[in-house]
């Protein structure tokens, strides 16, 4: 008997379903069979274990199978504080049998990614990490690249065991050999860095480096000289007691930033039988990020950062750079000063190589968009054109033209477009809406990972007419007895004319007649978009639904998906434009459905919508109660606290100590309002979150303590700033169900006790 509280586990089904109903065109008939009257069961917060996502999609060259990775939550019997784990395994689809069914090929603890067939299809390489050790003190797991035979019967062989870990892997078009990434710890690199290093008082080579071989009989000691005393304070560093930065960006995800490192390629050669040692290729303080291979495997394009003396920290412009196969004659191929380019992709018909681009004026804004040159003559050609919406890295067609996904109106569509735009603008081959999470083409087969209304993710082959074929059972069946919500489009148009567009989500058993509580729910970015098909809120708005709320949602100004003007209308304004724009819609939605209770109102969001439902209680008080998480509410502390202070210098104009931006920054934070907020109010943050940065949570959360304010805190130990999507999955069940819980507590809601289950873990 274990002492964790009794939890109910949803019965384990198999990830790919023994048949699958082939369906296409509307989504009406994605759901699955089930009749209206077998959906006997609500959303449970234990339903987010059961369901299942695809990460990434490989097809062969030929079109003959595709490998897919399925992220799922598993079960973690031997740890009592973490009782469910995230894996990552590799799936196989056979393209050439109708009705094949998907095929797992990796199993256990470990986590398989990045898949990538080469180009004969004779072997798959992969990337494979590890599971933690259970003791706290060994060092984390290091990933390294796999390869496994597809063309005979055969066991996965891992191909490197570099010290720092290896990733990304890319085939020469031989099938013959892997280029593989490892990233290599600055003080690991020998020589000097042709940027300021930006110590001051000290040169970077002024004692012997941990990568030199006299490092070992250096005078480390605090009592000696000062050249014996640096080598000891230096030992202390590279054991993180304590951690030293002398970096612009010192903070990483969940704790201060670790030691620059700096990615570089190694080449593997494969015969039927062994693998060579990776060989390095390249060196120095510079990255080589994205390789790919050119069509004659003569040489390497890669992406990084402009190369100038500035520290790597202050650099924003990336360009295309060339090496030889050899790794020698490294030289800039494709760079631009007004423009950011990434994601080079050679075009099947070795004609051209396409990539992607960001105007460097306004860069937080901008719109990345696509573009192409001939390989013989250097010059951009515009591909995506006049598309008003960002761009995602291209997938290069076999014939010729480029698939790219794209943010737009609530949905993630996926685009058809040419080399040259004047050959024809952006196409839209999904017509309805929906997210797409993940998509490859080859052989003029498409296939996509889509995230729908009624379902979180399955694969489809995508036709160019906009039909589509679901080929897996990840979630369908797992969902074919829950009642589910269908969040209903509208649109309002505001004074000044601006269009918003927002979601209705009536609760999941309404009753005619019946008024029901109702979940403002604001997303945050504020550049992110939000739709009826957003993946990452599907089961937090179902289970509201199933509690008996209603669930009301747009996509304010500051929203991306609309284009540049709209995603720039927050401009040095957070809080009072976008808050009228949630505020309008929820208005819109109150006039328009009669069940909606106004005497119970609530509302959540978290980051930037934690920034923007402490800024709407602080100026309106409709709301029984509202509940901020990681949110941002202090804009002058943000500049020093969290990772993505770049928001302050871009977003609102300058820094906290010019005065007028000072004086801007002070308006626009939530703080300075704190002593009108009277709603109740729960702050939740996680205790490692150095995006928003902890303390945020604590001024306001002492704040309205000593204002004497109903107010509640809650901090989730050892989590980051994505705790509600790829965090603990216990502390995302915790979450979700404290949310309801407080609301629960101002909302008057007689929704009736759930049936005890019938088995419940003991």
């Amino acid at each position: 008997m274990n002492n964790r509280s009794p939890v109910r586990i949803p019965r384990a089904l198999p990830i790919i379903a023994m048949t699958i109903a082939a369906s296409s065109g509307s989504t009406s008939a994605d759901i699955g069979a089930a009749t209206p009257a077998a959906r006997v069961n609500p959303i449970t917060a234990t339903d987010l274990l059961g369901l299942r996502s695809i990460t990434e999609i490989e097809i062969a060259s030929d079109a003959s199978r595709a490998i897919f990775t399925i992220q799922s939550i598993e079960e973690s019997p031997d740890s009592e504080d973490k009782p469910w784990d995230y894996r990552t395994h590799l799936f196989s689809l056979d393209l050439t049998a109708e009705g094949a069914l998907p095929v797992q090929l990796t199993f256990g603890e470990r986590n398989d990614a990045a898949p990538r067939i080469a180009p004969d299809g004779s072997a798959l390489a992969f990337v494979r990490t590890p599971p933690p050790s259970k003791d706290p003190k060994a060092p984390k797991p290091k990933p390294q690249v796999w390869t496994l035979p597809l063309d005979a019967p055969g066991e996965a062989r891992q191909l490197t065991a570099l010290e720092h870990g290896a990733s990304n892997p890319v085939w020469r078009p031989d099938s013959h050999a892997l280029l593989v990434i490892s990233r290599i710890p600055k003080s690991k690199i020998p020589g000097q860095p042709h940027y300021d290093t930006e110590r001051p008082g000290r040169e970077y080579d002024d004692i012997t480096r941990p990568a030199d071989d006299a490092h070992d009989d250096a005078d480390s000691r605090p009592d000696g000289d000062l050249t014996a005393i640096r080598h000891w304070l230096e030992a202390n560093a590279r054991d993180d007691n304590p951690v030293v930065s002398t970096r612009l960006a010192f903070q990483d995800e969940l704790s201060l930033m670790d030691e620059r490192a700096f990615s570089h390629l190694f080449l593997v050669e494969l015969d039927a039988d062994s693998a060579s040692e990776p060989r390095q290729l390249t060196d120095g303080f510079k990255d080589h990020l994205d390789p790919q291979w050119t069509p004659d495997a003569s040489h390497i394009v890669y992406v990084d950062h402009e190369r100038d003396d500035t520290h790597t920290d202050r650099k924003r412009r990336s360009a295309i750079f060339l090496i030889q196969a050899d790794g020698q004659n490294d030289q800039a191929f494709l760079a631009d000063s007004a423009i950011s380019i990434d994601s080079p992709r050679f075009s099947v018909g070795a004609k051209a190589l396409s990539f992607r681009t960001t105007e460097m004026q306004d860069w937080l804004y901008a719109q990345p968009r696509l573009a192409s040159t001939a390989l013989r003559r250097i010059q951009i050609i515009w591909s995506s054109g006049d598309w008003p919406s960002d761009c995602s890295p291209p997938v290069a067609t076999s014939d010729d033209k480029l698939l790219f996904s794209s943010r737009w109106e609530g949905s993630t569509p996926l685009f058809l477009t040419n080399l040259r735009h004047e050959e024809g603008d952006p196409v839209r081959i999904i017509p309805d809406t929906v997210e797409t999470l993940a998509f490859d083409e080859a052989g003029g087969r498409i296939l996509a990972a889509i995230s729908t209304p009624e379902n979180p993710c399955e694969l489809y082959e995508i036709n160019r007419d906009g039909t589509r074929k679901r080929l897996t059972d990840l979630n369908t069946s797992f969902l074919a007895d829950k009642r589910i919500s269908v969040p209903e489009e509208r649109w309002i148009e505001r004074e000044d004319g601006a269009r918003i567009q927002y979601w209705v989500m009536p609760p999941t058993d309404i009753q005619p007649g019946e008024k029901y509580p109702t979940v403002l729910q604001i997303h945050g970015g504020p550049m992110a978009m939000w739709g009826p098909a957003e993946s990452s809120m599907w089961h937090e708005f179902q289970l509201m639904c199933s509690f008996g709320y209603g669930v009301v949602y747009s996509n304010p100004r500051g929203s991306g998906g609309y284009g540049k003007d709209f995603q720039r209308a927050n401009h040095a304004d957070w809080g009072h434009t976008p808050s009228s724009d949630v505020l309008a819609c929820l208005d819109q939605a109150i006039a328009d459905n009669d069940w909606i209770d106004t005497d119970r109102l609530v509302i959540t969001g978290g980051s930037y919508a934690g920034y923007l439902t402490a800024w709407i209680i602080a100026h309106d008080d409709r709301f029984k109660a509202a509940v901020a998480q990681r949110g941002v509410y202090d804009l002058e502390t943000f500049f020093g606290e969290g990772n993505a202070w770049i928001l302050v210098e871009h977003a609102f104009g300058g820094f906290p100590w010019q005065p007028e931006i000072r004086d801007l920054l002070v308006r626009e934070s939530p703080f300075t309002h704190v002593n009108n907020i009277t709603t109740p109010f729960l702050i939740m943050h996680g205790s490692n979150d150095l995006r928003t940065g902890v303390s945020q949570s604590e001024m306001m959360y002492r704040a309205l303590k000593e204002l004497e304010r109903p107010v509640e805190y809650v901090r989730y130990p050892g989590a980051g700033h994505d705790l509600s999507r790829t965090g603990d999955p216990k502390q995302r069940m915790d979450r979700l169900l404290r949310i309801i819980e407080f609301f629960e507590r101002y909302s008057d809601n007689p929704r009736p006790t759930p049936a005890k289950p019938a088995e419940q873990e003991s």
